[in-house]
Formats: structure tokens, sequence, C-alpha cells
């Protein structure tokens, strides 16, 4: 039961990962052009706030299976362990009171009404999501061109492969932390302003969201997992 749990947990991360791909393609192809001068914001549907909402949801539980899996042992420079100590002890407590770990002052688990305590969640899906993006990051510099779909590639034929992949839990933790941020960005900035000033946040938040749908989408083939018909917006 628990391994079907997780593939159909992986087949999902997928799905929200092609929508999500989907959706930036829409809007930078018809809100946005490089070069173009500054249009009046329409601002996103309804519908578009939910999906990247969901992007953001999948990117907190990649960030806390981060905290639950970087070792001290994998970091080499005293300046990148003092990085990640600033980063993952802020976050831990955050991280601790979500799980149910500890109350505010680091004590025993706070009790429900009734004297029970609350249940601990389980850190199944963070792993998952985290184990996922490591992988989508160590893809994207070779993902095939009939694969690309980002709208303003340079290259022809289009290539991500001037993105290298992190090589250092700190540089792992930057490349979240850009992801997070832009999509914050796109949900409340204009898209054309992204576009002109941010480019290459954009286009390696876009790059790494496709890698992880053609990666998830290869996968469900093999654990013969039944895709969805279309997308949310096919």
């Amino acid at each position: 039961m628990e391994q079907s749990s997780s593939m159909y947990k992986f087949a999902s991360i997928g799905e929200m990962a092609e929508t999500t791909t989907q959706l930036l393609a829409l809007n930078l192809q018809y809100k946005a052009s490089l070069g173009a001068r500054r249009s009046h914001a329409t601002g996103l549907e309804r519908v578009e706030q939910v999906v990247l909402q969901q992007a953001r949801d999948y990117l907190a539980d990649v960030r806390e299976g981060f905290v639950l899996s970087v070792r001290t042992t994998q970091v080499t420079k005293r300046s990148e362990i003092q990085f990640l100590l600033d980063r993952v002890l802020l976050d831990w407590t955050q991280l601790s009171r979500e799980l149910g770990l500890s109350d505010e002052e680091g004590n025993a688990p706070v009790a429900e009404q009734g004297g029970q305590p609350p249940a601990i969640e389980r850190l199944r899906e963070q792993l998952l999501a985290f184990s996922m993006a490591a992988i989508a990051f160590g893809q994207l510099p070779r993902l095939s061109a009939d694969q690309i779909t980002f709208p303003y590639s340079y290259s022809h034929p289009p290539t991500y492969s001037d993105i290298p992949a992190p090589d250092s839990p700190g540089e792992t933790l930057v490349r979240i932390e850009e992801l997070e941020q832009m999509i914050w960005q796109v949900m409340a900035s204009d898209l054309q302003e992204l576009l002109k000033h941010r480019y290459g946040a954009l286009r390696r938040t876009y790059g790494f969201f496709e890698v992880s749908a053609c990666m998830a989408r290869k996968e469900s083939e093999r654990f013969g997992i039944k895709k969805r018909k279309g997308g949310l917006f096919s």
C-alpha cells in the first residue's frame, strides 16, 4: 500500500510540473515578449493562482526534504557550512513545529484538545519531493532539444546545457530558494518585467518544471500508472 501511494504521489508531482510548465508557456507566449514594452498588468486568473500555489506547496516539500537529508559530511567549505547552518537552523524550528515534533519552547509534543498529542506528519512525501528535485537538477542540462519548449531560447536547437547541475548542498539550496522566489514573483509580479530583468532565473525555473514533467511521464509509464488524458490547458 505504501509503495503504491508513493508511486501515485510521484505521478501527481509530474502532473503538477506539467501543468505548471503549460501555464508558464502560455503566459510567456501571450503576455510577454523579449524587448517589448511593459503592458498593463492583467493579473492571473484564479485557476492560474491555484496551479502556482500547488507548485509552491511542492517546493516547500522539496525544501523540507533537503533540510532532512543534508549532512555536514557533504560540505567541504567552512563558508558553505555557515550558510547552510543559517538556513537549516531557521528552517528546522519551523519544520519541527509543522511536523508536531515539539512546542515552541522545544519541549514535549503539544497536546491537542482532549489531552492527545497531535499526529506526527509522515516524512516520506518530503523526501520523495526532494529526491525528484535533485534528479531534475541533474537531468536539466541533458534534456534533449525536442523536449524543450521554453518560448525564448537563444540557441538553435534549444538547450539547457548551460545550466549546470548544483554540485554541493549550498548550491542546491540556492537553486531551491530561486525556484521558490520565482514562483512567488510569477504570482505577484508583471511577467514582462521578469522576462526582461530575471530572464535567467525564469528560464531555470521553467526548465526545472519541464524536466520534472518529462521525467515523471517516462517513469510513470514504466510503473504502469495511467496518465491523465489531458492537462489543465490542453
